[in-house]
């Protein structure tokens, strides 16, 4: 497998970071970015915003902003996968752009709240720009954003596993 100078140093990040740090090298070198503005209804658009209010008053270094420039963007759409959320990286670590889906069919099928499934959905995807990468430990749930076993109903903001993990990235 070929890797860019940037996979390499993010490979590397991961190895050299807390036996308990949960990151991915799909994220960027800064845990400021920029997303295209999304032009969603009402329903939509409050719960999609608080995803960037919760990272951005999280006790952390992210500032996620909307830029008209950005090449980073958001679709939310009915989807056949059955994924809730998906994040999709491009370009070099350094040069980091993204794509995020959230799969409207599954987050209507499942959510008993929609508006926190939305968020909790979007905070999630925004962690993998955060270098997060999924905890998916079948012997027990993890408290966090992370978590694919979090409460999506009710769990909106990065927990302290979270916190803890960008915060040993950056």
């Amino acid at each position: 497998m070929l890797l860019t100078t940037g996979a390499v140093v993010a490979m590397l990040a991961v190895t050299v970071s807390p036996a308990s740090a949960h990151h991915y090298s799909g994220g960027g070198s800064s845990p400021s970015f920029t997303i295209k503005p999304y032009s969603y209804n009402s329903t939509w658009m409050t719960p999609l915003n608080q995803a960037l209010i919760n990272w951005n008053a999280s006790p952390t270094a992210a500032y996620i902003t909307k830029s008209s420039s950005s090449p980073s963007y958001l679709v939310a759409a009915s989807y056949s996968a059955t994924w809730y959320g998906l994040y999709t990286p491009y370009m070099t670590w350094t040069t980091r752009s993204f794509r995020i889906q959230l799969n409207a069919r599954t987050i209507t099928r499942d959510a008993s709240n929609w508006s926190n499934f939305v968020t909790s959905s979007f905070t999630h995807e925004f962690g993998h720009r955060l270098s997060l990468n999924d905890i998916n430990d079948g012997s027990h749930c993890t408290d966090a954003i992370m978590s694919y076993c979090r409460n999506r109903n009710t769990m909106t903001k990065p927990q302290s596993h979270d916190i803890n993990d960008v915060n040993a990235y950056y």
